[in-house]
């Protein structure tokens, strides 16, 4: 069967006329796209050489890991396509916050709900504006504070295993994914996190580093 015949076969009427899979026409340049490009001339069919991982993951979009979400050229696109500065999305699944960045980026006002709190968390901390100054600073303090409280020679062998949660946790089910001084690291970052301004930058920061410090990466 001959390659036409098989795109007749599983393509809409509208995917024809759109022509996202042409074969041989040029991928789309986001940056390029307006409210005057026409639809036919979209073809949004990115391969990895058009669109590497590093792109893909840009700046913020790459801050946590988030299974499922689109990329951000795809939300460029549309954007550019039928909003203009000023102009207001709502996006009722707000995932990562992928739209949301996007948005911002393009001067476009944005909403965006999600059921996850989690996700919540993480699309509002990607999204909002910071004194990067200031950011830095706490940063640089949480961190010199969680290594003054795990100096070695504080602890006895006794506190490290006692249950002080200021440094150690009860739970078995974390002691399971993480080494004993992983684990110490981790609670102490924790509970220092409350006491700072960018509190639940903090939290995200906190969850990236969880996820690379476990015993197994399943």
């Amino acid at each position: 069967m001959s390659k036409s015949l098989v795109q007749d076969a599983v393509l809409t009427n509208e995917e024809h006329r759109v022509g996202l899979y042409e074969v041989g026409t040029e991928c789309t340049d986001p940056s390029q796209v307006s409210a005057n490009t026409q639809l036919e001339k979209l073809n949004l069919n990115w391969a990895e050489k058009d669109l590497p991982q590093k792109k893909r993951t840009k700046h913020v979009h790459g801050l946590h890991p988030y299974l499922g979400k689109f990329i951000p050229q795809l939300v460029e696109v549309f954007i550019r396509k039928y909003f203009s500065p000023g102009h207001r999305v709502f996006d009722p699944f707000a995932g990562s916050g992928t739209t949301l960045i996007q948005a911002n980026e393009l001067g476009v006002h944005s909403v965006g709900c999600d059921i996850s709190a989690f996700n919540v968390l993480l699309s509002g901390c990607k999204s909002q504006k910071y004194n990067i100054e200031e950011l830095r600073k706490e940063l640089t303090d949480i961190l010199l504070k969680a290594k003054s409280i795990l100096r070695p020679d504080l602890f006895t062998e006794k506190k490290r295993t006692d249950s002080d949660d200021s440094v150690w946790t009860k739970s078995e089910y974390l002691r399971k994914w993480y080494s004993p001084q992983a684990l110490m690291d981790l609670v102490a970052f924790r509970d220092l996190i409350p006491q700072y301004e960018n509190h639940d930058l903090m939290k995200i920061v906190l969850t990236r580093a969880a996820r690379s410090a476990r015993l197994t990466t399943h």
